[in-house]
């Protein structure tokens, strides 16, 4: 699964937008996902937990940095950390 890079900033993983609360619940609750779409899945849940209680707009930056912190399996071609 790709991931990408959207014009907004956003990440795009498998075609889909991933906020913060996505991002969350893969760490927690479906790490094959996690598994699937980066190499280094403890830095990827390292960087999602830092940002448990920082506010929405640093939550939505993690996403961002842990993908980055992780290092995509499948960097499209908008993918820069």
């Amino acid at each position: 699964m790709s991931v990408e890079i959207a014009e907004d900033g956003a990440v795009v993983a498998a075609g889909h937008r991933v906020d913060y609360a996505t991002a969350h619940t893969w760490a927690v609750d479906n790490p094959e996902k996690i598994t699937s779409l980066v190499e280094d899945t403890k830095a990827f849940v390292t960087v999602i937990a830092a940002a448990e209680a920082a506010p929405a707009e640093q939550q939505q930056a993690a996403v961002r940095e842990a993908f980055a912190a992780g290092r995509p399996q499948q960097p499209g071609a908008s993918w820069s950390p």
